[in-house]
């Protein structure tokens, strides 16, 4: 069990690390909810109480100061984190303690993506987000998403939201196929029922 004590102000979460947009982020869930409610840009380090811990526990003086180190095989996971804002970055946080964890499901990862881009690139005017309300499902609808590329900032697209069809990847194209096959996850949406029309 990693625990550790700090003289910053400790918070406590369930949530999920991902490695996203070149930094470390920790997203925190709701906890009796599958949703995310705030996203934490991380300095990608640990407090100096953790590592010392760390190393105490592994009997060695040698590694144990990055995120990364806690689970080097994987850049996504889930489990329960204390963290405290950063001396050196008062803007982002060092984790703390990592009592346990374990690989992000894909709705977990997905969801903790789509917070994480939200907080990066707020929703323009009159686009729901996805972490507020879905639209209805199988109705076509004006989906919003970061671009990939540098000329835009987001790029809209028709889309529908299908859990039914797939659960695991519910936002389709038109043709059904899963829009993160050509660019990043849907952040938000509006009704266009007005003037998409079926055939």
């Amino acid at each position: 069990m990693h625990t550790t004590t700090s003289r910053s102000p400790t918070q406590h979460c369930y949530g999920v690390i991902v490695d996203r947009r070149a930094s470390w982020w920790l997203v925190e869930f709701h906890a009796t909810e599958t949703r995310p409610i705030a996203a934490h840009r991380l300095t990608g380090k640990l407090t100096r109480a953790m590592t010392d811990y760390l190393r105490q526990d592994a009997g060695s003086d040698d590694a144990f100061t990055e995120v990364a180190s806690l689970n080097p095989e994987s850049c996504c996971w889930s489990g329960e984190f204390a963290f405290v804002p950063s001396r050196q970055s008062p803007d982002r946080f060092d984790i703390d303690a990592h009592p346990w964890g374990s690989d992000a499901d894909e709705q977990e990862t997905r969801l903790a993506e789509v917070m994480i881009d939200s907080t990066l690139f707020p929703l323009p005017a009159g686009f729901v987000s996805v972490l507020q309300t879905l639209p209805p499902e199988d109705l076509p609808v004006l989906a919003i998403r970061p671009s990939d590329y540098r000329c835009a900032t987001f790029e809209v697209l028709t889309a529908r939201y299908m859990p039914t069809y797939r659960p695991l990847s519910p936002w389709r194209d038109l043709s059904n196929d899963a829009v993160t096959d050509g660019g990043c996850n849907i952040v938000g949406w509006k009704p266009a029922q007005d003037w998409i029309k079926p055939a």
